[in-house]
Formats: C-alpha cells, sequence, structure tokens
C-alpha cells in the first residue's frame, strides 16, 4: 500500500511538471545589451494591424538597424509568450532591454502612438 501511495503521487508529479509551458525570453536570443523590438502578429485580424505596419515602414527610415532586427511572433509562437512579456493581446509591439519591457504598444492604437514612445527610447 506504501509502494503504491509513492508511485501515485510520483506519477502526478510527473504529469503535473510536463504539462507547465514556461517561456522565458532566452528562448528568443535577446541580447541584454540591446534594445529589441518585438512584434506580436495577429494573423487572424491584419486590417487590425495596420497603423503598427505604417508606424514599422516609417521607424525603418530613421532606425533601420532596430527594425531591421526585429522579432515577429505571431499565432501560437506569440501567445507562448504573452505571459513573458505581460501582455494580452495582439498587435502588440515592445521594446525589451536589459530583461525589462520598456516600451509596451498594444491593442488599438494610431501610427503616432506607436511612433512617438519607439522613438523616444530609440534615440537615447
Amino acid at each position: 500500500m506504501k509502494g503504491m501511495s509513492i508511485i501515485l503521487t510520483a506519477t502526478f508529479l510527473l504529469f503535473t511538471s510536463s504539462c507547465s509551458n514556461t517561456y522565458s525570453n532566452e528562448d528568443l536570443g535577446l541580447n541584454y545589451d540591446e534594445k529589441q523590438i518585438l512584434f506580436f502578429s495577429n494573423e487572424a485580424d491584419y486590417h487590425f494591424e495596420a497603423p503598427y505596419y505604417e508606424a514599422i515602414i516609417e521607424l525603418k527610415k530613421k532606425y533601420p538597424d532596430e527594425i531591421n532586427n526585429m522579432m515577429v511572433l505571431s499565432g501560437g509562437k506569440a501567445s507562448k509568450y504573452y505571459k513573458t512579456f505581460e501582455i494580452d493581446q495582439s498587435p502588440a509591439l515592445l521594446v525589451y532591454y536589459q530583461d525589462k519591457v520598456i516600451v509596451n504598444i498594444h491593442g488599438k492604437v494610431s501610427k503616432d502612438e506607436i511612433i512617438q514612445p519607439i522613438t523616444k527610447i530609440l534615440s537615447n
């Protein structure tokens, strides 16, 4: 009987630990000392993302290296990292630096509401 309870406990622990999906920024290979832009795209609702695309095009003129190094996460890959980067919806545009989200833009916003905070951070 004692052996059965040990087996049940071990089985329970095995199943509960294997079901936890924890993803970290390290899985993405982010550089601690570089400002990294992450774009969480919503594949199901592209028209909602138009201001994000317009802002990215405009930002690329001034910050080509940063935009070229931008990570785009969509679909299942994006949702895996919602908790890690403390967002709850796509589209979202983040600037991540030294293990912190220093700009977090999400939801329905205008092109200027995207460009202003990103420009402020990237120009420093």
